[in-house]
């Protein structure tokens, strides 16, 4: 059985691991760990800008979603930004991801005003794609491009 729920302080360390997995699973790149573990302990000071949902067994956490609010001038309305999605490879195949997302798009909608959820994938991860898909997420037009800005 497992439990869907925001997540907690004590839940960081286990949540930075995670996102530390999950850059080096899809893109082979390898976290800065003290960077990430500063970067959830502060997103979960963010909320409700920034929320973390977990599933949790008996073992402990197994997957983790991030969302985001992006204010839509356009739609009146937030643009919620799904992240930090991963779950344990051991417990992958279960539903598990598709229960963490359902909780995490009932909360978002529980704050009102919200006209969209969103996601960027990477182009090669068809893998994942394909499942977002399935859960009923299409492309949505845009191309997402960055410009880094150096911090002081």
């Amino acid at each position: 059985m497992f439990v869907y729920r925001s997540a907690q302080p004590s839940d960081v360390g286990r949540m930075a691991e995670m996102n530390c997995r999950l850059a080096r699973e899809t893109e082979g790149k390898e976290l800065d760990e003290v960077m990430v573990l500063a970067g959830v302990r502060r997103g979960l000071e963010l909320a409700p800008e920034v929320r973390y949902f977990v599933a949790e067994s008996h073992s402990g956490i197994v997957g983790q979603v991030m969302i985001t609010r992006e204010w839509s001038d356009w739609r009146n309305g937030w643009m919620v930004w799904l992240q930090s999605v991963y779950v344990d490879a051991d417990y992958r195949g279960r539903g598990i991801f598709r229960r963490l997302l359902n909780h995490a798009v009932e909360a978002a909608r529980a704050e009102g005003d919200v006209v969209c959820i969103r996601l960027y994938v990477e182009h090669e991860n068809q893998s994942a794609q394909s499942v977002y898909r399935r859960l009923g997420f299409d492309s949505a037009g845009y191309e997402v491009m960055e410009m880094r800005v150096e911090r002081d």
